[in-house]
């Protein structure tokens, strides 16, 4: 009982706060409150002369409410108007956008207390789930879960996803089926069913090659040992592999019957200026705005941390690090990743030098690092992470919505969960506060613009 308790106050004060923020914001734009509880019809927004930016009032939203009337092919996918349609069944263009806000915010409302519950799972820690959970659920990026976008109903599909397979005690038959299942509509409601393998294969290697480094055992007889804990491991995926194929075949065929082209999705987004390279300037322009460079930086700062824990866990070293101790450090790294990266380097070069105090590493026989290091769902929602990290890498020469692949979904605070819950140290603590406070101020920003038709990410 205290329990729910718990999570119906954790859930109320996150409603609360991005509720403050929303109202706050009319304030400086009232035409938020009007744009967010109405919808117009596209011809309306091409005639009026006071909307300036034409495409800005619904970007994605008007591909989703189209497809959600009628049956199409493009870069959207079909998930969330297919399930608009069947609970609404829109005649109207603008009647389709009210059943996608209407739809999106129950599901915002509904993941809060799953991500609580999730964290609490993990944690055993309830303050640290408390400062997580605000992180999430008042992100910046949070504002796409509710007007109308997938990410509100698809970080239900996550929180699905991730609960199946951190439950080892589950039946593994149900498991099996409810995992095929939920990864074939994941794959139904956005992009990401090379994410999902991806994470799913590179997990399982992780996983196989740290346990090899740790043990003074023969492949064969490794293999012997953990036979029961690699054969769940492979079959997940396995159904994860065909799940996601046979998600996006599903739409894949329809797009063959509409277009003559069985991955016309992919081929659609090239009309974004995607194309297969390497861009490493990504990392060196400050002109991002602030969350899109968190969400390109923060990925590589945990990146590596976890190798040299990971260095300091199989190779039975101590290794020592500089950890900046002055808050303002972490304030500029709140502000702009990029330069707190910048100087890090130029202070880590001079240590020698300098007499700079640093903090030594050392997981030699660490049950809490084997615990994480060996941890599948761990490592499948950092690599899920580091994903669109890599595909933006390798196909745009700007950082393109990134922040919300990383801070509007769920799995980048399922990875700080984990990593957080061995920190007993208040300065976390007080740094958790420290964004959840940057993050109040970037979620009113985030709804002035969405009222002011502006890029938002």
């Amino acid at each position: 009982m205290r329990k729910a308790s718990k999570i119906a106050f954790v859930s109320l004060l996150s409603l609360c706060l991005f509720i403050f923020c929303f109202f706050i914001a009319t304030l400086f734009e009232p035409n938020t409150f009007h744009k967010f509880f109405s919808a117009i019809s596209l011809e309306k927004v091409e005639n009026s002369e006071e909307i300036k930016d034409k495409a800005g009032y619904y970007y994605d939203v008007s591909a989703y409410a189209a497809m959600a009337i009628k049956n199409q092919c493009s870069a959207f996918y079909p998930m969330v108007p297919w399930i608009t349609r069947y609970l609404f069944n829109p005649q109207s263009f603008e009647q389709a956008v009210i059943g996608l806000k209407i739809i999106s915010s129950i599901a915002f409302i509904i993941g809060i207390p799953i991500f609580y519950y999730l964290c609490e799972n993990i944690s055993k820690n309830q303050n640290l789930s408390l400062l997580v959970t605000l992180l999430f659920a008042i992100s910046p990026m949070a504002i796409f879960r509710v007007i109308g976008y997938t990410e509100g109903i698809f970080s239900i599909f996550c929180l699905i996803l991730i609960w199946l397979i951190n439950n080892l005690n589950t039946n593994k038959k149900i498991l099996y089926v409810f995992t095929f299942l939920i990864v074939s509509i994941m794959s139904l409601s956005r992009p990401i069913a090379l994410q999902l393998i991806f994470s799913s294969f590179i997990s399982l290697a992780i996983i196989i090659l740290i346990e090899k480094s740790k043990s003074n055992s023969a492949w064969q007889d490794l293999i012997s040992i953990r036979k029961n804990e690699y054969r769940y491991l492979i079959y997940l995926f396995l159904v994860i592999t065909f799940a996601a194929l046979l998600g996006y075949s599903i739409y894949g065929s329809m797009c063959w019957q509409l277009r003559g082209d069985f991955l016309a999705p992919f081929n659609d987004q090239k009309l974004w200026g995607k194309s297969l390279g390497i861009y490493p300037q990504i990392f060196l322009s400050l002109e991002y705005p602030l969350f899109e460079q968190m969400s390109l930086y923060f990925p590589i700062f945990l990146l590596i941390g976890i190798c040299i824990c990971l260095y300091s866990f199989i190779n039975q070293v101590k290794t020592e690090v500089f950890i900046p101790s002055s808050a303002i450090g972490w304030w500029l790294l709140s502000l702009y990743p990029s330069i707190f990266f910048l100087i890090y380097i130029i202070k880590f070069s001079f240590i020698k030098i300098k007499k700079i105090k640093l903090i030594t590493v050392d997981l030699y026989d660490s049950l809490e690092a084997k615990a994480i290091f060996t941890n599948y769902t761990f490592w499948f929602c950092f690599c899920f992470v580091m994903s669109h990290i890599m595909i933006n890498l390798l196909t745009v020469n700007k950082i393109y919505s990134l922040a919300r692949f990383t801070f509007g979904l769920p799995f980048f605070f399922i990875v700080l969960i984990y990593i957080l819950k061995n920190f007993k140290n208040k300065g976390i603590n007080n740094l958790l506060k420290w964004f959840i406070f940057v993050q109040v101020i970037a979620l009113v920003e985030q709804w002035v613009r969405y009222g002011g038709n502006q890029w938002i990410g």
